[in-house]
């Protein structure tokens, strides 16, 4: 069985229990096809059952993959960060760093297409082709990425055109989390603490 397809077991199991787990690996073995995509259909099939079995849309099974994916890929690859001190390096070099993975994870899948743009300080865009849930897909990990760092990120999915249907365009925004004074009501104040002394309003 593929690694990428035992991780994502343990985080059905963690997430969501024994019992569904169960459900999903048997909806997923049934819809596993054979040939020169096995890989690639084996890790959709997962997906499309995780969907069906939760009441998830396909993009929002694929975004909580994706974030609860990044631990556990982490702890099998831990060169992946030990030179990386931001989830935006991460990300900038993830030409460099993804291909190994992937190899490992999802032998025979091709990530040469995905290109990574610096637009600014904190913005990247990610331009890729492939299904439309790919996209939150990257998303998830992004964001997965942004919590292992303590940071947090803005993430906006562009529409495709009608003369590139496949091609996906994600802009992403990652800036450090900004921990401020407690709350009374137990949530976190973003504001400076050190330039604003006003008692917090009441939500």
């Amino acid at each position: 069985m593929l690694k990428i397809r035992l991780m994502m077991e343990d985080v059905v199991r963690v997430e969501f229990g024994a019992d569904d787990l169960v459900a999903i690996r048997a909806l997923a073995d049934s819809r596993d096809r054979a040939g020169d995509d096995g890989e690639r259909a084996v890790f959709a099939a997962f997906l499309s059952a995780v969907a069906e079995v939760r009441g998830l849309s396909p993009a929002k099974a694929h975004r909580l993959m994706g974030r609860r994916l990044v631990t556990p890929v982490l702890e099998a690859f831990p060169a992946l960060t030990e030179a990386q001190p931001t989830a935006m390096s991460v990300i900038l070099n993830i030409g460099r760093l993804l291909p190994k993975v992937v190899d490992t994870l999802l032998p025979r899948v091709d990530v040469s297409a995905l290109d990574v743009e610096l637009l600014e300080h904190e913005t990247l865009r990610l331009r890729f082709s492939g299904p439309a849930e790919m996209a939150s897909l990257v998303e998830g990990v992004a964001i997965g990425l942004s919590a292992h760092f303590g940071e947090r990120i803005e993430a906006v999915h562009f529409v495709p055109t009608e003369a590139l249907p496949e091609s996906r365009v994600v802009q992403i925004r990652i800036t450090t989390e900004r921990r401020g004074i407690e709350r009374r009501d137990g949530r976190a104040d973003r504001r400076n603490p050190g330039r604003d002394r006003r008692k917090p309003r009441d939500p």
